[in-house]
């Protein structure tokens, strides 16, 4: 009988949860269903049915949306600055991590806790020095420049995921790459790096939806409205186009489709790459 209690009792608990995460996820996925509805909808049936579902699909706020934020000339400034900063920083935490994890000596001792430190500084702390700095290098309101400041932003955080990883690479697996002949570049190519694919992938998407998603430096940066990104473009959309709420979020919903494809599509290498880190820890 106590065994029974106990079986209903849990079963409560789980059910209780369920319904407790449902219940949190409709709260999350209200905002979303509102801007898709109403991206769908016209001027008047906004005004009178604003969060019903629309009378039929008005398909003339993507329309002028894509027109007026210049939509493809945006997405193609957002993929270069976000795949060539990612790319870049994911290539040099690699090889900095196989350095620091696998030759060790207190000068990279050292560099490892440098980059350590460099978690603990928050960005609007250096935000001013920054900016005078980019200016004065003549990186100012272009993509390279940004580029630069975003694979030098991450790669504390990069270099202390991926050291991790390398760290648990038995050293007999490199020795016996030495014996064979290997340099060390073919040996970080053929051997260390496809073991840390995993933690590669997961760092990768997560930077990638970071720099992509980032408002602050390309506010700052960039002036030219030819090489804005998604969220400074949207920003500035807002400010001109406030007031049409259905073109506003049809341009919302426009803006949200890359990232969305992105996360669905890659989702189970996020997992298993969280998994696989919390395996290694």
């Amino acid at each position: 009988m106590s065994n029974f209690h106990s079986i209903c009792v849990r079963r409560w608990k789980i059910w209780l949860l369920a319904v407790i995460m449902i219940a949190i996820a409709v709260v999350f996925c209200i905002p979303l269903y509102s801007v898709i509805v109403i991206s769908f909808k016209t001027s008047r049936e906004l005004i009178y049915t604003p969060l019903a579902l629309p009378e039929s699909f008005y398909l003339e706020n993507f329309f002028s949306a894509w027109e007026k934020l210049n939509l493809g000339t945006v997405y193609k400034n957002s993929i270069i600055v976000s795949m060539g900063a990612v790319v870049f920083r994911v290539l040099f935490a690699a090889m900095a991590s196989f350095t620091l994890a696998k030759h060790k000596n207190k000068f990279n001792r050292f560099l490892y806790l440098l980059f350590l430190s460099g978690m603990m500084i928050p960005i609007y702390t250096v935000l001013v020095p920054l900016l005078r700095l980019i200016k004065d290098l003549g990186l100012i309101n272009s993509h390279f420049g940004l580029i630069v400041v975003y694979i030098a932003m991450g790669m504390p955080f990069a270099i202390f995921m991926l050291t991790g990883f390398v760290k648990s690479i038995p050293n007999e697996l490199i020795e016996a790459g030495i014996i064979d002949g290997c340099s060390v570049y073919r040996i970080f190519w053929v051997i260390v790096f496809p073991l840390i694919k995993p933690a590669v992938t997961t760092l990768f998407i997560l930077d990638f939806l970071g720099v992509w998603n980032d408002f602050l430096l390309p506010m700052l940066t960039l002036s030219s409205n030819a090489l804005k990104t998604v969220p400074v473009a949207m920003y500035n959309f807002y400010g001109e186009y406030g007031s049409r709420w259905e073109m506003t979020f049809a341009g919302y919903s426009l803006a949200i489709i890359p990232v969305l494809i992105i996360c669905l599509l890659l989702q189970k290498n996020i997992v298993n790459g969280i998994m696989v880190g919390a395996v290694k820890g």
